[in-house]
């Protein structure tokens, strides 16, 4: 019944089927080993992001440098910066969405003591394009010497795809957190990175614009992966077998063609047409008896 899994295209399915369960189980072992640990890195983040504040001068480079060159293990280094908002400079961030709602962000640069600026993303607020100029009303900065703490985030460059900002003339909104050419636009120098407000003294007056929730990524992605991966093995391993029972059990009952049908019913349909109910009186035997 199972002699044709010997054949050579059997044997080869054989082959192929072992081969995708097994790179299959590999690739669930491999989202599992991505899930552990991009949660140990988003616990070890977590844990900088809530750390006692430093200043800035001590977890990042001088103003002026290269933004594209700050170290990637400064993001999320919580800070604590002081000095006067510039709300005149003050720009929108476009094309951010909070809990599903659309809006931007704004982001406000911080002159310090030195004269140099931090670009401050103090917040969210619900925003068409074009729809306003800075400073928004409603979410004006607190105005004189303010204290700020925050997050350390790194500039922001254009992919593959997304929209691109004019590169001259002054801009009130800009599609991203490009420090390069925000500070094209300033009176003077900035911090080559900027920083997610999550407090400042004094407060903010009013509700808007809303703080922004840090966010780390979200490892549980990779063990949707994993799973999925894994059940997928499954499915072929638990599956094939059906299969090749299936096919076991067509080929027991004979696989004869149609044509072949045709020419064994030609040969002999196995019926005495006197036995078959509408023959009935019209067979050889009845002919013979209607003459006697």
């Amino acid at each position: 019944m199972y002699a044709f899994l010997r054949k050579p295209l059997w044997l080869l399915s054989h082959l192929l089927i072992a081969a995708l369960v097994i790179a299959l189980i590999g690739l669930g072992f491999w989202q599992r080993s991505r899930y552990f640990g991009e949660r140990e890195k988003s616990q070890q983040l977590q844990t900088i992001a809530r750390a006692t504040p430093m200043q800035l001068n001590e977890v990042i480079p001088v103003a002026g440098s290269d933004p594209a060159a700050v170290a990637e293990s400064v993001r999320y280094r919580r800070v604590e910066v002081s000095g006067v908002y510039d709300s005149a400079q003050e720009v929108a961030i476009l094309n951010r969405s909070q809990r599903g709602a659309p809006g931007a962000w704004v982001m406000t640069p911080l002159v310090q003591a030195d004269g140099t600026a931090v670009p401050i993303v103090r917040g969210w607020i619900p925003l068409e394009p074009s729809s306003a100029d800075p400073p928004f009303r409603g979410s004006e900065a607190p105005t004189g010497l303010v204290t700020v703490t925050g997050n350390v985030q790194l500039t922001q460059q254009r992919g593959s795809f997304g929209s691109v900002d004019p590169p001259t003339g002054d801009l009130s909104a800009l599609s991203r957190v490009d420090l390069a050419r925000f500070e094209q636009q300033l009176p003077y120098p900035i911090e080559p990175a900027w920083v997610l407000l999550d407090g400042q003294n004094p407060p903010q007056a009013t509700s808007s614009p809303s703080v922004i929730e840090l966010q780390t990524k979200d490892p549980s992605q990779n063990f949707s992966y994993m799973l999925q991966w894994w059940i997928f093995a499954l499915i072929a391993f638990g599956g094939y077998p059906l299969v090749l029972r299936m096919v076991a059990r067509n080929k027991a009952k004979g696989d004869q063609t149609p044509a072949d049908d045709d020419d064994d019913d030609d040969e002999d349909d196995g019926h005495d047409p006197d036995e078959i109910p509408w023959a009935r009186g019209a067979g050889p035997k009845a002919e013979a008896e209607s003459n006697s």
